[in-house]
């Protein structure tokens, strides 16, 4: 029986996710598309959760407006902004509320009177969002990767502690550092770069002005709690050198933003994810954050 599925991405990774889809999903086949919104047909599908998207669910299809007014409950999400929706579905979504394990019913909003309807189970690591749009609050920053770790630590509930201390590979200017400054967290900055001025003035944060390749155990000590990445390079060659990293450090979890600027790198994702479990992570994930463009995060806890 055929069934339909929709997916909501970034516009920068759409064709990361067509791409996956024809790898990891070759029986199914795309439908209909418009700027992030794409929905693909199958048949006799059980499982559906590509990783190059925000969300994805089952797709019900195109609604009359006076249809989706009927309904007792539901979320609102609009593909562009300036969309504006009627007044009683904007009502609906801020009224409706939905718990974990729940089966969400999702307005999307395609056009100005265009409307479908989609439902997927709301997850742990789902942002409480219509359409998993970021909940972080926008503010001066040196650099878009505070808003990256900021999801992540949202979406994964991420068991930092006050004063656990960071590597932060790649860490100019500094928006990822100033996020986990902020927890109350000690950062190992490293970057040959320069870093934003205030964050050198954290007396929580000390700058290694060296490439990451260069490090050892004593740079830094052999105490590391985290391992944290947002540097703009190939998998393998971040993977590379967090494995040497763990060879002599047992920090209790690893966060990394992966690059996936060529199709070729999506197939590294499910090797790269089995060697954290080998390693003795326990929970490893991955996950397209709201913020992300051709990348995609990568917890590993132990």
């Amino acid at each position: 029986m055929s069934q339909f599925f929709f997916t909501l991405t970034n516009p920068e990774a759409t064709l990361l996710l067509k791409k996956e889809m024809s790898i990891g999903y070759p029986n199914f086949k795309l439908s209909y598309s418009r700027g992030g919104f794409l929905t693909f047909k199958a048949e006799n599908a059980t499982t559906f959760l590509p990783w190059m998207c925000r969300l994805s669910g089952i797709c019900l299809g195109k609604v009359p407006l006076e249809e989706i007014k009927a309904l007792p409950k539901a979320w609102l999400w609009k593909r562009v902004e300036s969309f504006e929706p009627p007044s009683e579905l904007i009502e609906l979504s801020e009224k409706s509320l939905f718990k974990i394990g729940e089966k969400v019913t999702l307005i999307m909003m395609i056009g100005p009177e265009e409307y479908w309807l989609g439902e997927y189970v709301l997850k742990k690591t789902h942002f409480q969002t219509p359409g998993e749009v970021s909940s972080i609050e926008k503010r001066e920053t040196p650099s878009r990767a505070y808003y990256k770790i900021a999801e992540a630590h949202e979406a994964f509930d991420l068991p930092m502690e006050q004063q656990e201390k960071v590597l932060e590979l790649g860490s100019a200017p500094g928006g990822a550092s100033l996020f986990l400054l902020d927890q109350d967290l000690q950062v190992f900055g490293v970057d040959p770069a320069e870093m934003d001025k205030n964050i050198l003035k954290n007396y929580n944060f000390k700058h290694i002005k060296k490439a990451f390749e260069t490090l050892n155990v004593t740079n830094f000590g052999e105490d590391i709690d985290w391992i944290v990445s947002d540097v703009n390079l190939p998998p393998s060659v971040v993977m590379n050198e967090v494995d040497r990293f763990l060879t002599f450090l047992e920090p209790r979890g690893v966060v990394l933003t992966l690059k996936l600027h060529q199709d070729r790198y999506l197939r590294m994702l499910k090797p790269i994810v089995e060697s954290f479990k080998q390693k003795g992570f326990t929970q490893v994930e991955l996950k397209y954050l709201p913020s992300y463009r051709q990348e995609i995060c990568l917890i590993a806890l132990r």
